[in-house]
């Protein structure tokens, strides 16, 4: 007998996206599988709406708004299958991406635990798939193979970390529990956050197909809820500051490289912060922040950075908006 997937979708005011998202797990051509879905809360009618077309396909839970953490942390709890899968309400997958996943981690059954899928974006005008994009920091090569830089990838949640994804993850129920789960402090980055944690515990194999279908509509209508305001940058600079002093504390024992880029990126926060009280006119804040950020990880600009938001913060704001100017069409997907 086929080991069962737990198939976790948590949802919110997604009464229709959540349907084709329910449609393509059950679609799979590996037919062992559940689908679990955790409503957050939803006002539209989602219960309603999937009773009548799904009935008891599917196990649905609902409860109150307290965001995507705790709806996939019930989720895992419900599950009673060997494998855990995570898919978000707006995504699609490929009706071959359980079978493909379950065969690669067979093959890589010593090494891996947790399995994760080339992906295709939609609503979206890139046209590369995430493996794709992400060529320059890590090159998948064959049809299946085993990351040995997923710690180090996981680290920055857009980029190229976004490579390994949730709605294309698979893993073994075990491990996911040994995790702790998904922590509910974090809003905009609990995933990659859970992901890391995951993957040092267990190794990461991939198959290089793009076998998840990625929503990238715009933003406004897909982070709602308790992380609606996560595209303001203050949220953000503050959530990644949280995710990445939690993994400090975690990075003992960790491969150098991958600490190092831990330290990068928070000193890339604290550099962010500067930026934002600049541009806020709080100058003290702004110093304070770049002196942590000098302590974090000392570099040229940082010191810099520094030295103006001393002695000349109004010509440091100009330095800021002109580097952003120019850096405005680089940014990542998100």
């Amino acid at each position: 007998m086929n080991p069962m997937v737990s198939v976790v979708i948590p949802t919110y005011e997604r009464a229709d996206k959540v349907q084709r998202a329910i449609n393509s797990v059950l679609a799979q051509t590996y037919a062992a599988v559940e689908v679990i879905v955790i409503d957050d809360g939803s006002s539209d009618g989602t219960g309603q709406v999937l009773a009548e077309k799904f009935g008891d396909r599917i196990r649905y839970y609902a409860q109150a708004n307290q965001g995507v953490s705790v709806a996939r942390n019930r989720g895992v709890q419900e599950a009673r299958g060997e494998w855990i899968a995570f898919l978000d309400s707006d995504d699609i997958w490929e009706k071959d991406k359980l079978e493909l996943q379950l065969g690669a981690l067979a093959r890589f059954t010593s090494q891996c635990g947790a399995c994760y899928t080339d992906t295709q974006l939609f609503d979206h005008p890139e046209t590369r798939t995430l493996f794709q994009l992400a060529e320059k920091n890590y090159a998948h090569k064959g049809e299946i193979g085993v990351n040995s830089e997923a710690l180090r990838l996981l680290v920055r949640p857009g980029g190229a970390g976004m490579v390994i994804h949730l709605s294309s993850l698979l893993a073994r129920a075990e491990l996911i529990r040994n995790t702790g789960g998904f922590d509910p402090k974090l809003l905009y980055s609990q995933d990659s956050e859970f992901m890391f944690r995951l993957a040092m515990i267990t190794g990461f194999c991939f198959v290089n197909r793009p076998l998840v279908r990625f929503d990238r509509s715009p933003v406004e209508t897909r982070h709602v809820g308790v992380s609606k305001n996560w595209d303001k940058f203050d949220f953000f600079l503050r959530d990644s500051q949280m995710r990445l002093e939690g993994l400090m504390r975690l990075s003992e024992g960790l491969p150098k490289n991958v600490r190092r880029t831990i330290r990068e990126q928070l000193r890339s926060v604290h550099s962010g912060w500067v930026n934002w009280y600049l541009q806020t006119r709080q100058y003290d804040k702004a110093r304070e922040a770049a002196l942590r950020a000098a302590r974090t990880d000392l570099t040229a600009n940082i010191a810099l950075k520094w030295l103006l938001s001393w002695t000349s913060p109004r010509l440091a704001l100009w330095m800021v908006r002109h580097h952003q100017e120019k850096n405005k069409d680089s940014a990542g997907i998100v």
